[in-house]
């Protein structure tokens, strides 16, 4: 036993030396620097989020390989430079790339936080799913369950059929967390693990919803009630029809009773507004999209109805 104690520490003095030896001689790196250890991104990380958008349109796992594999070549020189100590020449530059290459891990960490919603427990290695949210260009739509089995796209409360562009942007959010839990394979800080649970579990999610996407599991509402106002519906559609967000509009349903007034800061009348909802067709339905009309106010009473709001909600109707 006194011998192999001997024997270790003769190891950690040449080790010592060996590492001093290679500060003092010199380095050069065996691996290149990929471009985000490169460049400071934390004041602008505009390339990070180009490259984020990138991933969601990327279908050879081959070139991301290769670059996660890039990246952790270079870092792994780097924190054996940083162990030789602060005498190494290269020893600021290392430190340097190391803090880059966990901002880059901390900022994917962040976009799959803004579509997850639950908790994580890695003590007790659980993960509580409430639901995820899905960025698509006219709305959120969340991946969720309501019966603790079956697992549905839900926009506005109700399940939904994704088709079209809708369709290929959730396919392209799939792929940017299937790299994202790609580049955290393999590390075993906590905030990483935690990452790495997070996107595996909204990737599980997101594959059930995609199984159940199906036209039958929609749900659907009657057609909105007219109200009282309703009388300026022919000319709220002819308005809506020359707009770009309901040029296919099929019809339209004022169901307020009573105009809002809306007035400024200095309490002077600038319109009256009522709410409404466009009827679009859709290839299997009809859906309502809700939005407002309203009339300025003249001085003297109030003016010609003008589209004056869109978005706010919408629903299919059977």
């Amino acid at each position: 036993m006194f011998g192999n104690a001997i024997i270790k520490a003769v190891f950690v003095i040449c080790l010592g030396s060996a590492l001093c030896a290679v500060a003092s001689a010199g380095y050069q790196y065996q691996n290149p620097c990929p471009w985000v250890l490169a460049q400071d991104l934390s004041q602008n990380d505009q390339p990070l989020k180009d490259y984020y958008k990138k991933l969601g349109t990327t279908t050879n796992s081959k070139l991301v390989g290769e670059f996660r594999k890039q990246l952790r070549a270079r870092v792994a020189e780097d924190e054996k430079i940083v162990a030789a100590g602060s005498s190494h020449e290269k020893y600021e530059q290392a430190k340097e790339e190391i803090d880059r290459y966990e901002g880059f891990l901390g900022w994917l960490g962040q976009r799959l936080w803004f579509i997850f919603h639950g908790t994580v427990d890695l003590k007790k290695n659980n993960v509580t799913f409430d639901y995820a949210l899905l960025s698509i260009p006219r709305s959120n739509v969340r991946v969720m369950s309501t019966d603790g089995k079956n697992v549905y796209f839900f926009r506005n409360g109700d399940r939904v059929f994704l088709e079209g562009e809708d369709l290929k942007e959730v396919q392209q959010q799939f792929r940017q967390l299937y790299y994202s839990l790609f580049f955290f394979q393999g590390l075993d800080k906590p905030e990483y693990k935690k990452s790495r649970a997070v996107a595996d579990t909204c990737l599980r999610y997101i594959s059930m919803a995609m199984k159940n996407n199906k036209p039958e599991n929609v749900d659907y509402h009657p057609m909105p009630k007219p109200g009282k106002l309703n009388s300026f519906a022919s000319k709220a559609l002819a308005l809506a029809k020359k707009s770009d967000s309901y040029k296919d509009a099929i019809d339209v349903v004022i169901d307020g009773d009573d105009w809002t007034v809306e007035r400024n800061s200095a309490g002077i009348i600038q319109r009256r507004k009522v709410g409404a909802w466009v009827i679009k067709q859709m290839p299997r339905c009809k859906r309502a999209f809700r939005c407002q009309f309203a009339q300025p106010y003249t001085g003297n009473g109030y003016g010609e109805l003008v589209l004056y709001g869109v978005g706010g909600g919408q629903f299919n109707i059977k």
